[in-house]
């Protein structure tokens, strides 16, 4: 699978808590990360455009499952584990 650019965000809440978007992609426009977890209703933004690459891997993070997320669904949501 390709280098997808994404923009990540954290939780104002919970900053254990992350949110994945295609890069370019306005987190208040979506309903669905708040519909799972209240958590995500406020986000501050972490890094723009990140090169994702999700055979590479990320301490803490189920990078397969944060890249079919973003294809199915566009958006991501995961925890960062120690």
């Amino acid at each position: 699978m390709s280098l997808m650019s994404v923009d990540l965000y954290q939780s104002a809440t919970d900053p254990e808590k992350f949110l994945a978007l295609p890069a370019g992609t306005d987190p208040s426009e979506l309903m669905g990360p708040m519909t799972f977890d209240q958590d995500y209703a406020e986000v501050k933004r972490y890094q723009e455009g990140f090169e994702f690459d999700p055979a590479q891997d990320y301490a803490g993070v189920n990078a397969a499952k944060i890249a079919a997320d973003l294809l199915t669904v566009k958006w991501a949501i995961y925890r960062r584990e120690s």
